[in-house]
């Protein structure tokens, strides 16, 4: 009798608990209890990665928490990373919009936030297949060759003055004359400091937003976000659409050029693409605006972490020298054979992850992960940031050793997910094969054609903190002083 009774006992409690788990809804990743209203905002403090990086600890790689009224769940690991990127790529390739970035339609018309259907994979594959091809980067090489010697020249110019340089703006200036000259064929320091200016006022939107946490705000624009956007993307599409119009009245008189513009029209006026003269513009934008100031960002950090550390300086300018000389310059061929300039860039890669935290993902589905439900709408974090820091992936992570890299196959291009700083998955950045280029030659050239020399002491206090906006930037530029060899 006492058997049955407790038999009667148990299964009742089960069926309490299973009908309690019903109801209480699907089992959510563990994560810290939000306060009311504002959620888990206040845990974020200074540097929102390390603060999440922190939490994780104690919540695990698949943590939930609520950025106001966003339910948001952090990823901190590669294994997780893998998971939802890969096995689950479809399921997890929605965007979260920042409120600024829904501005000037930028969210519906933009590779970046557009949402993932056969447009956005038209824009894709013709980045790929065209834009970002093999042979359209080998077609337009001597032009970034071109760029390197207009940087040589005007670092050259410090030397004689004895100037300091400002690395990033240095690289910024370099790279934008690039972009001018292989999409548009021209060069005019007027309008690279006027496209300077907007990309400037337009970087200066990527600041914590109210709007965000609680979009039920959006419309009161509380801090001007989306008035601001309006007005900097506004002016930035607009030049690009007087470029456009510029290039059919010189079509119309027959004055056709060989350039990436050229290009992008005939694609948007043939039926090969999903692509139309309308979104060329916001195709310009992500091609100039969306790259430029993390290649400037990166190269800034890659030379920080160099001067701070002369030895690995040294060794990379040896290795340069070994293959292009004395006074030659390098060519992107000549890359495949310096492994410790590859080394250096992953490093750099990893200990200043680009774009940390500042495109999320955004699940299109109820999906399940790991024993836990990711509702539909969730808004995904990947904190690179943390796994590049984390001991258990990396022998010694706090401090910078491009040494980890060699002989070693880990990448940064999305199939290794210790290491992507560009994404992985259906929404990595499509970028990376000139993004890959662009660093290497430029940190070799500055590396091989000056010796550097720190205007502040050695042990100036935030050479290796990050500010957290649209990319890692230094909260003080870099500033060096160049020196002839």
């Amino acid at each position: 009798m006492d058997c049955v009774l407790i038999v009667v006992v148990v299964g009742v409690l089960l069926l309490g608990l299973r009908w309690f788990v019903f109801l209480r809804g699907p089992r959510l990743p563990p994560g810290p209890r939000p306060l009311p209203i504002i959620g888990n905002v206040h845990q974020l403090g200074k540097n929102q990665y390390e603060s999440l990086r922190q939490l994780a600890k104690t919540y695990g790689p698949l943590m939930s928490i609520r950025l106001g009224s966003v339910y948001t769940v952090v990823v901190s690991t590669p294994e997780m990373a893998m998971e939802l990127l890969q096995r689950h790529g479809q399921v997890f390739s929605g965007r979260t919009v920042p409120h600024a970035m829904e501005a000037c339609d930028f969210s519906k018309l933009s590779m970046t936030y557009g949402p993932a259907g056969k447009e956005w994979r038209d824009k894709r594959k013709m980045c790929k297949e065209i834009v970002f091809s093999e042979r359209c980067l080998e077609g337009t090489e001597a032009l970034r060759q071109e760029m390197l010697r207009r940087l040589v020249d005007a670092v050259n110019v410090h030397c004689d003055r004895g100037d300091v340089v400002n690395i990033h703006d240095a690289v910024f200036m370099a790279n934008l004359d690039l972009l001018l000259s292989t999409i548009f064929s021209f060069t005019s320091p007027d309008t690279a400091v006027e496209l300077k200016k907007m990309m400037d006022d337009f970087f200066s939107l990527f600041a914590p937003n109210i709007a965000d946490y609680f979009p039920i705000l959006k419309r009161l624009d509380l801090q001007g976000f989306q008035r601001k956007a309006e007005l900097s993307l506004g002016k930035l599409l607009a030049k690009f659409r007087e470029f456009v119009d510029k290039r059919f009245e010189d079509r119309r008189r027959n004055n056709p050029r060989q350039d990436l513009l050229e290009a992008i029209i005939d694609i948007a006026q043939g039926n090969d693409y999903n692509f139309t003269i309308q979104d060329i513009p916001y195709l310009l934008f992500e091609l100039i605006v969306g790259g430029i100031d993390m290649n400037s960002n990166t190269v800034e950090w890659i030379m920080t972490e160099l001067l701070f550390n002369p030895d690995k300086l040294k060794r990379l300018k040896q290795e340069i020298k070994s293959i292009v000389g004395e006074n030659g310059q390098i060519r992107e061929a000549d890359v495949a054979s310096l492994p410790y300039l590859q080394a250096v860039i992953k490093e750099s890669f990893r200990y200043h992850p680009p774009g940390n935290l500042a495109v999320t993902r955004m699940s299109e589905a109820d999906q399940e992960v790991n024993g836990y439900m990711i509702p539909k709408g969730t808004q995904i974090i990947f904190n690179t940031w943390a796994m590049a820091k984390d001991p258990t992936i990396w022998t010694d992570p706090e401090s910078f050793e491009p040494e980890r890299f060699l002989d070693n196959k880990l990448d940064f291009k999305g199939q290794h997910f210790q290491l992507i700083p560009f994404g992985a998955g259906r929404r990595i950045c499509p970028g990376i094969p000139l993004v890959t280029r662009i660093v290497q030659t430029t940190t070799a050239v500055l590396v091989h054609n000056f010796d550097w020399k720190l205007e502040k002491d050695k042990d100036h206090p935030d050479h290796k903190q990050d500010n957290f906006a649209l990319n890692l930037r230094k909260p003080t530029p870099l500033r060096a002083f160049p020196l002839k060899i």
